[in-house]
């Protein structure tokens, strides 16, 4: 039988590393010190990429949340096989989760067999994408503006289950000045008017993951996820809900960080 134990380890950019014979990896969280895009490379299969802004290496004081935990898009090293960190130089991912020590003659549980063979095809991901504004520059009231789209292809699939935040660079903005909408094949995910309330939902529901300050309670999308299929488009927008013509006081930048489930057939 299987003996574990606990893993909980720090991987280096650049570094190669391997698996003893009789040991494998279940890696159940990942965090990084990286502010860009970074993976974990398994047996020459590239796995996703996170960032800092949606998995940082440590829980703190000064942050929302820790390493994002891959629930069953978790990740497997089985027994003798190379692995390695791509991103920016002498950045760090954290892998948590578990050892398995085999005994002699001993296969790998099925279970994680299964998942080691689909890891390179479905698992969690990070999107991210911005909105600039000039110093001086205006917005008007009931205006949108497009944060994010994205258009799988055919054999594709995106589900956005988990964190969504927004980072806002800049000028600063109080409650109910800024919605944020969701739409497929542009069609909103909301209301379509502005009758029973703002159109969309209020941006500082959408915390940075180091913006303790304004809301400390992160964005998700767990319990109502949001499906793309291929060929389809999903946009996420801001509208102007101030009633008025808004005037930047400082060059300003949106950006959004999101976790999905990627698929591909």
């Amino acid at each position: 039988m299987v003996e574990y134990y606990k893993l909980d380890k720090i991987l280096t950019v650049g570094t190669t590393y391997q698996t003893p014979p009789d040991r494998f990896y279940v890696i159940r969280k990942i965090g990084t010190d990286d502010t860009s895009a970074i993976k974990l490379v398994i047996d020459g299969v590239e796995t996703g990429e996170i960032t800092q802004a949606v998995a940082p290496i440590h829980k703190t004081s000064s942050y929302l949340f820790g390493p994002v935990d891959l629930g069953d898009l978790y990740y497997v090293i089985p027994p003798d096989k190379t692995f390695e960190v791509e991103g920016t130089a002498s950045k760090h991912m954290r892998i948590i989760g578990q050892i398995g020590k085999l005994a002699p003659g001993e296969a790998m549980p099925g279970q994680h067999l299964n998942r080691f063979h689909a890891q390179g095809k479905h698992y969690l991901a990070y999107v991210s994408d911005s909105l600039s504004f000039s110093a001086s520059g205006t917005w008007a009231a009931g205006i949108e503006q497009e944060l994010y789209s994205l258009t799988p292809k055919t054999v594709e699939t995106y589900i956005f289950n988990n964190y969504v935040g927004i980072d806002v660079s800049g000028d600063t903005f109080s409650a109910g000045d800024i919605g944020v909408r969701f739409f497929i094949d542009g069609t909103p995910l909301d209301m379509l008017t502005s009758d029973p309330g703002h159109k969309g939902l209020d941006l500082l529901s959408f915390p940075a993951y180091d913006d303790v300050a304004t809301n400390e309670v992160p964005f998700s999308l767990k319990d109502l996820p949001i499906n793309v299929l291929g060929d389809h488009t999903f946009t996420i927008k801001l509208i102007n809900n101030t009633g008025s013509t808004y005037t930047f006081s400082a060059d300003t930048t949106f950006t959004l960080y999101a976790v999905t489930e990627y698929m591909q057939k």
